[in-house]
């Protein structure tokens, strides 16, 4: 989804921040955007409470797991399944990167999201049989210390909304409220949108200025947070993309994901041109829709096969058809 230039602005506003301004209660909060030595306290947090769990006598993970296998409540096998659609996924979104066509990408696209479903149903039915274990416990208490840790007062980030007894003390509402509150600004600020973000016109001026990042914002690198630095990773990535990919279309120069895969499909397509003419001023594409065919053809001739089958009175030979792909005859 895309959205109008005064939302990016602010959102590229806020990351430049380091926090986001929201309400709970009737009042703004500031809601911290976390670096990565928050994310080491975070995970030691997580350590401590898997420990507790562990001393208190709640199994582990694979302490579970090992024994719905052996009541038979959960096959191998389901383990198995559970392996090969990871790999699976990720080998789909490897070839969706790597094909031309947009008609292909969909297509890829499709099967993605029926295998992550197929994924989501699996291991939702493992965690369910699996039930409570102390990483899941610890899981779930480090989330609470999420909410806790990252909620300030005011905009210095200086003193948290709750302490450690006000936050244990809080109605189970009120919980619920300050996640659907961290959800929001996590959606808000989801990488989609920080893609589009950085290739709004606004934010061109500013583009070419990533390669240093800790110059660009003025901090150690450890001292950014996540999103500070997926605004320069991906500032970086297009910059590249307009130096050194070749006749961009207009339509696509603010769409990041159609401006990576015609970049993609650009260097695949040099890398590979099957002995093609450089001077060939046509192509022809086998099962390709219109779209693709005008992916394909950029400020070149575009050929419609069937129109050139009619010229031909019904059937092209050889010769004809390897013209028609741009190849010397």
């Amino acid at each position: 989804m895309s959205y109008s230039d005064e939302f990016y602005t602010s959102l590229i506003g806020e990351i430049f921040d380091g926090y986001s301004v929201s309400t709970f209660k009737g009042r703004d909060v500031f809601v911290k955007h976390i670096n990565i030595r928050d994310q080491k306290y975070l995970n030691s947090y997580y350590e401590k409470y898997k420990n507790i769990a562990l001393s208190k006598g709640v199994e582990s993970q694979e302490q579970r797991e090992a024994y719905i296998k052996e009541e038979d409540l959960w096959e191998e096998s389901d383990d198995m399944k559970i392996l090969s659609l990871v790999e699976e996924i990720k080998n789909l979104k490897k070839t969706k990167e790597s094909v031309f066509l947009p008609s292909q990408k969909q297509s890829f696209q499709k099967t993605i999201e029926e295998k992550s479903i197929e994924l989501y149903d699996l291991n939702h039915k493992k965690a369910e049989i699996v039930g409570l274990t102390a990483e899941g416990y610890a899981s779930k208490r480090s989330n609470d210390e999420m909410l806790r840790f990252c909620i300030f007062k005011s905009s210095d980030l200086r003193e948290n909304l709750h302490t450690e007894e006000e936050f244990s003390d809080l109605e189970v509402r009120d919980v619920i409220l300050l996640n659907k509150m961290m959800t929001d600004v996590s959606e808000r600020i989801s990488e989609d949108n920080i893609k589009h973000a950085v290739l709004r016109p606004f934010f061109s001026m500013y583009i070419s200025n990533c390669e240093n990042v800790s110059d660009f914002y003025g901090k150690a690198v450890v001292e950014l947070s996540a999103y500070q630095m997926k605004v320069a990773m991906y500032a970086r990535v297009f910059h590249s993309i307009f130096q050194y990919t070749e006749d961009i279309p207009d339509n696509i120069k603010e769409d990041p994901d159609k401006l990576m895969a015609y970049s993609e499909s650009q260097r695949n397509k040099g890398s590979s041109n099957g002995g093609i003419r450089d001077d060939a001023d046509a192509s022809a594409v086998f099962g390709a829709t219109k779209e693709d065919m005008n992916t394909v053809a950029k400020d070149s001739k575009t050929v419609s096969l069937s129109e050139e089958v009619k010229k031909a009175g019904g059937k092209l030979d050889m010769k004809q058809m390897m013209r028609l792909a741009g190849h010397d005859v």
